[in-house]
């Protein structure tokens, strides 16, 4: 599952913007940020991308040409709206908020000034666009360079939860627990407790540790003993991550494996908790006005700047992430994802994490675990 990250201005511009600064503005992540999705040549050759910004993605059509395509009028609705033209279009709403679900802020992604800058710059998009080899891309080297690091031991930043997750297993959990057996478990992850509430891996660990810094203050007051066992961890605290990063190399090459409780009644909660997770996955959220499916079944291979579009698998978790520099859990990553599209972001822990969770790892059924991976 990937990021498309849209910042929005708030205020109007005290000054008019020049046609000129149109290119800026599709360019720059923090306002339309066109060519996280499509190809601008304009930008490409321009003196201003002689840095990382060159990165062109193919999420969308070329913008090549468009200037000859479209009227004026054109060009502004599919900036405005484009949903006007293409009811089932992917194209982001840049100047209303209007029909979106759950977006992040009340503002249009850009002022009117903007669009007006943006307009005028693809109307200059005039020549028809010609057949180009398709030569090593920039994004194929730097896949092939995370494989690489994720495959020498000696440099994969990953060991080190790997070895901490080691030390904390033997001092708390190798007394109550076989690690053979845990490590069977992993793959059947989320699941639902004896509570009958849907729990991902790192919950099942937050909820073991608790009951071991509960029986840590076994000798203190009642009151502190109450205290700790109330106590909630985070999946992404440091321990949580380390144990999970322990369990989840041990089982790699293990196929996923997600079934339904064999209690009839406990089945129709699940059941209900997936169906809720699978139309997450279909529904639109944010700014972006994008659903899970539209990029992970519908545009896979595609690139959004340096971003390769997968199926979105979970199956390389937790994930160590060069824009994170560090490493996150899936709850994380999924919350990543309704930032990039800008909608509002659930709570830690939300229910709609584990729902979501459930879905994908269901859509993923017999596939291999990789173990934790690196990513970009």
């Amino acid at each position: 599952m990937v990021v498309v990250f849209l910042a929005v201005s708030s205020t109007l511009c005290a000054e008019p913007i020049e046609a000129s600064e149109g290119l800026r503005i599709m360019a720059d992540r923090n306002t339309g940020n066109c060519v996280s999705c499509h190809e601008i040549p304009a930008w490409r050759d321009s003196t201003q991308s002689a840095n990382r910004l060159t990165l062109q993605g193919n999420f969308g059509p070329s913008l090549q040409g468009v200037g000859a395509r479209y009227s004026k009028e054109q060009l502004r609705q599919w900036i405005v709206d484009a949903r006007v033209i293409h009811p089932n279009t992917l194209m982001p709403p840049y100047g209303t908020t209007e029909r979106l679900h759950l977006p992040a802020r009340s503002q249009n992604l850009l002022t009117q000034k903007q669009i007006d800058a943006v307009v005028d710059t693809l109307t200059t998009f005039t020549q028809v666009p010609v057949a180009s080899k398709d030569n090593s891309t920039t994004q194929a080297l730097t896949a092939s360079g995370l494989a690489q690091l994720q495959s020498a031991n000696a440099m994969n930043p990953i060991g080190l939860w790997i070895d901490e997750g080691k030390r904390k297993w033997e001092k708390d959990c190798n007394s109550c627990h076989a690690l053979e057996k845990v490590i069977k478990a992993v793959p059947n992850f989320p699941k639902l407790a004896a509570s009958q509430k849907l729990i991902n891996l790192e919950d099942q660990i937050s909820a073991c540790r608790q009951r071991v810094d509960a029986n840590a203050t076994t000798n203190a007051t009642t009151t502190a003993i109450a205290s700790a066992a109330s106590q909630s961890f985070s999946n992404d605290d440091a321990p949580t991550l380390e144990l999970s990063t322990l369990l989840n190399d041990a089982a790699r090459q293990l196929a996923i494996n997600i079934a339904p409780p064999t209690n009839p009644l406990h089945a129709i909660i699940w059941k209900k908790n997936l169906a809720d997770g699978e139309r997450l996955f279909k529904t639109r959220l944010g700014h972006m006005n994008l659903s899970c499916q539209q990029c992970h079944d519908g545009k896979v291979g595609s690139s959004m700047r340096a971003q390769k579009i997968t199926a979105g698998h979970p199956t390389g978790f937790p994930a160590y992430r060069i824009s994170w520099q560090g490493l996150g859990s899936i709850e994380r990553r999924i919350r990543a994802c309704y930032s990039g599209v800008q909608a509002q972001v659930p709570a830690p822990q939300d229910i709609r994490l584990r729902q979501l969770e459930l879905y994908l790892k269901t859509r993923a059924q017999g596939l291999q675990l990789e173990g934790p991976s690196i990513r970009q």
